[in-house]
């Protein structure tokens, strides 16, 4: 046999034989990051969003929060999952204009306070099939020590003087 046609077929079943393995090898690796659990029943879960923290005036943590949202019987959950976004949006829209943070915590958001604000901005959306919103996973981008305590209103500036 020719030496040529010996180096062609060696080089050709090694190119092959790689271009297997990089379509196999995809199949045999486990997820990184598990997805959102699908829509279940009369519950929408939605995917996680970064809540901004702010103290101060200023953006301090962000805090990672997934909700599910309780929708009335009958609904087409599939209807409702194509207006996640705008759920989304809504709450990092909320994160920004109200401080969903305990007072005490820099690192975690109030449930309650996150259902009750979320609630009607929901149903803006969507209208009344949304009957509850729930908290069911938070967690936050870094972990932030406690604020101090709130100065007194000694420590509050002095009002200034028009001249």
């Amino acid at each position: 046999m020719n030496v040529r046609v010996l180096k062609a077929l060696t080089v050709s079943t090694l190119i092959s034989g790689v271009v297997g393995l990089c379509a196999v090898a995809p199949l045999h690796t486990p997820a990184l990051a598990a997805p959102p659990p699908a829509a279940t029943g009369n519950n929408l879960y939605l995917s996680t969003v970064g809540v901004p923290i702010i103290s101060g005036g200023r953006l301090v943590n962000y805090v990672l929060v997934r909700l599910s949202l309780s929708l009335s019987a009958g609904t087409d959950v599939s209807h409702m999952s194509e207006k996640e976004p705008y759920f989304r949006e809504a709450l990092v829209r909320l994160g920004y204009r109200t401080h969903l943070n305990p007072s005490n915590s820099l690192n975690k958001v109030n449930p309650d306070l996150v259902s009750s604000k979320m609630l009607p901005l929901c149903q803006a959306i969507v209208g009344p099939v949304v009957t509850g919103v729930t908290v069911k996973y938070q967690e936050p981008e870094r972990w932030l020590p406690n604020p101090a305590p709130a100065a007194s209103q000694a420590a509050a500036p002095a009002p200034r003087l028009d001249p």
